[in-house]
């Protein structure tokens, strides 16, 4: 069983500077065993703003989630706003439940593969505008030479013949 994502506290520090994110920065309090000492220690993190909704200055909760982004580097999502900086909660967009999100990203990956089967079964052209199925019989013979996802294709053009 998969433990329960690490949920953080932390201010905004940059927002609108990047799109759908936003830099937090948390802190704790460590403990040196040596100087027999508490101080603080910050961390900046990314973190996923989805609608937009967050001001620099706001008390946010964020919790981890799967890696986002060009390079991975936004690793939380947001998840609450616990004290708001300048206009209130309620005239900025709603924060999206982990629910919501995961719906989200369901449709559009259902999307995604209806777009793929469309583009397979539509028979790709060529810039010479001819169809897969011409470029490989005259290339090849027939559909027992192809490989992969071209002899798939091939195959149910052939039999809707």
């Amino acid at each position: 069983m998969p433990s329960p994502p690490q949920v953080l506290c932390g201010t905004v520090i940059s927002a609108g500077l990047m799109q759908k994110a936003v830099k937090v920065r948390t802190t704790k309090q460590v403990y040196d065993s040596f100087l027999r000492k508490h101080y603080t220690r910050q961390k900046t993190h990314h973190v996923s703003d989805p609608n937009s909704s967050l001001r620099t200055g706001d008390v946010v909760r964020i919790a981890a989630a799967k890696p986002r982004g060009s390079n991975g580097g936004i690793r939380h999502v947001v998840t609450e706003i616990l004290a708001p900086w300048g206009p209130p909660v309620e005239e900025r967009p709603p924060i999206p439940t982990s629910e919501e999100m995961a719906q989200k990203t369901r449709a559009k990956n259902e999307a995604k593969t209806e777009r793929r089967a469309a583009r397979k079964m539509e028979g790709r052209t060529a810039e010479d505008g001819r169809s897969l199925k011409e470029r490989h019989t005259n290339l090849v013979g027939g559909p027992e030479v192809l490989g992969g996802e071209a002899r798939v294709v091939l195959e149910k053009e052939m039999a809707d013949q």
